[in-house]
Order: C-alpha cells, then structure tokens, then sequence
C-alpha cells in the first residue's frame, strides 16, 4: 500500500522560516551567550522534528483508517446484496421472510 507523506522526512526537512532567523540572531550574539541559546536552539529544533515525525505517523494512520472504512463500506453493502439475493431465491419476490411474520 503506497502512503502519501503531506511533509518531507523529519531528517530532510526544512526548518520554519522563524527558527532559521531565531538562529541566525543567536549566530550574532556574544560568544558566552551563543553557547546558552545555541543549546536551546537545538532543543526547539529537535522538539520540532520530533512532532513533525508524530504528525507523518498520525497521518499515515490516518489514511489507513480511511483505507480500511472504505474496504469495509465495501464489504457491508456485498454482503447486504447477497443476503438480498437469497432472501428472493429463499422466499421469492415478497420483501418479508415468513420468520419475522
């Protein structure tokens, strides 16, 4: 079964445009201060990867589901028209079996 990925892979995945500028001012500051927010940088990045990761998981899921609704919509109305078919082959034309009365 082929899934569609509505986002690239997590590891290919371009940063938002506000993380990319919140980088390049810590790339600015002083040296003592880069190390504290570079650290943290790399903490939302990693955060951000991490659910753009889930959200891939949660689709794919997602369209699994939908996959599998419409497999079983399938099925129930087949087999709602065999049972019809061997209502008429059992009981004839009339829309009422003799056990319900």
């Amino acid at each position: 079964m082929e899934h569609q990925v509505r986002f690239d892979a997590p590891e290919n995945h371009t940063l938002p445009l506000e993380i990319l500028e919140l980088q390049r001012l810590i790339d600015d500051c002083p040296a003592p201060h880069r190390a504290i927010l570079s650290a943290a940088s790399r903490n939302i990045i990693k955060c951000h990867r991490r659910r753009l990761h889930i959200l891939n998981l949660f689709q794919d899921a997602l369209s699994d589901l939908r996959h599998q609704i419409r497999h079983l919509q399938f099925d129930i109305e087949a087999t709602r028209r065999e049972r019809d078919t061997f209502r008429t082959i059992l009981y004839g034309d009339s829309e009422q079996d003799p056990a319900s009365g």
